[in-house]
């Protein structure tokens, strides 16, 4: 991976849980890894490499109700309503990572500026 001048190397944190529920919540081994962006509320992530849930793999959401000392947040969709996890969803078996692809959003404005393609 070639580094990006100004952008943290790592992006990337593993997914230890995710809840069948609205909205869904996604529980990390760890929210702020040297050299990386600590999770927040408001950024864009996608979500990859899930186990079970499949139907999220390939999703992009927004950070919301981050709660750093639990290290969950729930799942909002890009258009900003809760992503529904409880119907039609199955079960979280393992693995999984989010991808942090945005900044945090300025006050009052919309996702952040997106930084990383994947």
């Amino acid at each position: 991976m070639t580094a990006i001048v100004g952008f943290p190397l790592g992006t990337i944190y593993n997914i230890t849980g995710i809840t069948n529920a609205n909205p869904g919540v996604v529980t990390l081994s760890t929210v702020a890894d040297a050299n990386s962006f600590a999770v927040a509320n408001g950024q864009t992530v996608t979500i990859s490499k899930v186990f079970g849930m499949h139907q999220i793999n390939d999703t992009r959401c927004i950070v919301g109700n981050f709660d750093s000392v639990a290290k969950t947040f729930e799942m909002n969709t890009i258009d900003g309503f809760p992503l529904d996890t409880s119907n039609g969803y199955s079960n979280y078996i393992s693995g999984g990572q989010i991808n942090i692809i945005s900044y945090v959003p300025a006050a009052g404005q919309p996702p952040g500026l997106m930084y990383n393609n994947q």
